[in-house]
């Protein structure tokens, strides 16, 4: 499911522009109910057949990044205001991705860092809606907008990737989206460099942030008591482990402690540090093997490792099976 908000704006777009809605619900199997409110929720596949049938009737083929850069980050509604109350283009991001399923159930998204960038990359989890490139392009013209009216700087990408092939009509991508633009990618991505990501967001509220997120918790579900220590390193563990290995002296300083009390303070709860780190990554590399589709090396990076071998040597501890038979086992 998502919300209805980008489905409300493609029906006024429709309307404005002198097309009756009814035809276009009904095959894309809504009604007039659906659209009442942004917040009403709507199935995420009928969404994606109406952005593809108004591209169609509008005769736009530009029309998904039209639409997305026609719109300010406030119009994405929740999601919006955590963004523009982040501290930085990376927080923003990060949020993001975090927080997506609130509004939408219907998209996948991972951040990945890479050397001197770090890529958003996202795409629809039923493969079947993949190369569909209308809601693609929307989303990727809203980050590139959103990014800009975030940091009021340029906050250009250094490129933007598709799943989808270069259309045969003309469109001004690089002229819409400012950066190169690759086609026929594993998954659509916005890549911003490191300064960029490092830009404030600005008039962002940290008492708004909080309860904001506060709004994203209670939605996706709440978090255990703020003295669960497991918990909370737990929590830290994972929000680090993308950029590698979490040392436990990185995790003390954290949490204000040295390595021993955080040791003790773990040990008090019937397990360690290593057994902690260890656990998570059991748990995140089954998650991704079932419920995604990311290959290998990318959830060994996901993970902390550097390559794919000691991910599936430490799979073949926790799971007695490959990674590979554990996905084919849980499909």
């Amino acid at each position: 499911m998502i919300e209805a908000r980008w489905a409300t704006y493609i029906a006024d777009d429709l309307r404005r522009l002198g097309h009756a809605l009814g035809g276009p619900l009904r095959e894309t199997g809504l009604a007039r109910a659906d659209l009442a409110s942004p917040e009403t929720r709507i199935p995420y596949a009928a969404f994606m057949a109406l952005i593809e049938r108004a591209a169609l009737l509008l005769a736009e083929p530009a029309y998904g990044l039209k639409l997305g850069a026609s719109h300010d980050v406030r119009d994405n509604g929740l999601l919006g205001f955590i963004a523009l109350n982040s501290p930085t283009l990376r927080d923003a991001l990060v949020n993001v991705q975090r927080y997506l399923r609130v509004t939408n159930e219907g998209s996948d998204a991972v951040i990945e860092a890479a050397g001197p960038v770090s890529a958003l990359r996202f795409r629809d989890a039923d493969p079947a809606l993949r190369g569909l490139r209308h809601n693609s392009e929307r989303v990727a013209a809203q980050f590139v907008k959103g990014a800009r009216e975030l940091t009021r700087a340029k906050a250009t990408p250094v490129r933007v990737e598709f799943i989808h092939s270069r259309p045969n009509e003309r469109i001004d991508y690089e002229g819409i989206l400012g950066c190169p633009i690759r086609f026929q990618a594993e998954w659509d991505a916005i890549l911003y460099s490191e300064e960029t990501l490092e830009l404030p967001v600005v008039g962002a509220d940290n008492r708004l942030l909080a309860t904001l997120e506060a709004a994203c918790r209670k939605i996706i579900g709440p978090r255990p008591p703020k003295d669960d220590i497991v918990h909370a390193v737990r929590e830290y563990v994972v929000h680090r482990l993308a950029k590698g290995a979490v040392p436990l002296g990185d995790v003390a300083r954290h949490f204000r402690m040295s390595n021993k009390t955080l040791e003790r303070r773990l040990g008090e709860r019937e397990t360690s540090y290593r057994d902690l780190v260890d656990a998570v990554r059991c748990d995140l590399a089954k998650h991704y093997l079932a419920d995604t589709d990311m290959r290998l090396p990318q959830i060994a990076y996901l993970l902390g490792y550097s390559e794919p071998g000691p991910l599936v040597r430490a799979f073949r501890r926790w799971a007695a099976v490959t990674p590979i038979q554990y996905r084919q086992q849980h499909r």
